[in-house]
């Protein structure tokens, strides 16, 4: 039947690898011809401005990140729905949906390369910088929640969580999520800055991840972990570039979220699980001191101000 035609999983995660490093690699080629917008972007004004935008909304730099945003969204949505009612593919294969989903989202990443280049401008001319970084954190939060029953949420044990409430998170999860992802992706220019290369390269895997739903690498909880850790690695990359001292927040405090929760997952030796606390703990330590942060960013951090790693729990 043509409902339960198929294609190879491994094909496909080439294709997410290789699409990603080519569209990388053609962001980062791009951004000198951006010069002339850069030169107009108006200087930061703290953790609440979006730097990366046009001083004022252009004509058509607005309609073309608003319509190619919610064909993206829309076009995401309907297939998601479609997958969710058609048969899970055999270990190793996808389904026609999770092609459409590939395909589409490959369409709209190139899409939005041209619409940089042409236009610069993204939402977040139009949205506050919190709806991008805030939907992004309630997904890891989902996350959380939905591998609760594999992992535990503190140190392997596993917390009660009202049935309805997880039901609920597991009906949602692949709507909510979706936006999150596709928002997010049309927030920012696609500039070629480290900061930005790191997180478009996430969230086109993560893109990857919301198209191979209901395939058996979906909920492979080795790259479920990743994904959730890779937030410490671009979280302190964007800090380190901003030179504002708060790199050890960003990656000690999503790296807490790692040893407290998800590498009951991936490790169940103790000694090994033991030696990678004992190793974070020497790593903020040593930062906390105020030798790392000097290197990094020539803004060192201190005693006083260990607390941050908490910040993100």
């Amino acid at each position: 039947m043509e409902s339960q035609k198929s294609y190879s999983l491994k094909s496909a995660l080439w294709f997410v690898l290789l699409f990603s490093l080519a569209i990388l690699a053609a962001e980062w080629l791009i951004s000198p011809l951006m010069a002339s917008f850069r030169a107009t972007l108006l200087p930061d004004s703290g953790a609440a401005w979006y730097y990366w935008k046009l001083p004022r909304p252009e004509l058509l730099a607005s309609i073309s990140m608003w319509v190619l945003y919610l064909a993206h969204q829309i076009t995401v949505w309907v297939l998601i729905a479609k997958l969710k009612n058609d048969p899970r593919p055999a270990a190793g294969r996808i389904g026609r949906y999770n092609l459409q989903l590939l395909i589409a989202n490959a369409v709209f990443i190139a899409l939005h390369l041209v619409q940089t280049a042409l236009f610069y401008d993204a939402l977040a001319q139009f949205v506050p910088v919190m709806s991008s970084q805030g939907s992004v954190i309630v997904m890891l939060v989902m996350m959380l929640i939905l591998l609760n029953a594999r992992r535990g949420l503190f140190f392997g044990k596993r917390v009660y969580l009202p049935p309805l409430g997880v039901s609920v998170t597991q009906k949602v999860h692949g709507f909510y999520i979706s936006w999150a992802v596709v928002y997010t992706f049309w927030y920012h220019p696609m500039e070629g800055t480290l900061g930005h290369l790191l997180g478009f390269l996430y969230l086109f895997l993560l893109m990857g991840q919301m198209s191979l739903a209901r395939t058996s690498w979906h909920t492979k909880i080795g790259w479920l972990t990743f994904l959730e850790a890779f937030v410490a690695i671009h979280g302190a990359i964007v800090a380190i570039e901003a030179a504002n001292g708060m790199w050890p927040m960003f990656f000690f405090g999503f790296m807490m979220m790692f040893i407290v929760t998800q590498v009951f997952g991936i490790l169940k030796n103790r000694v090994a699980i033991a030696g990678i606390i004992a190793s974070y703990v020497a790593l903020v330590l040593v930062t906390y001191s105020g030798a790392l942060g000097q290197f990094f960013t020539g803004t060192p951090v201190g005693w006083a101000d260990i607390h941050q790693i908490t910040w993100i729990l």
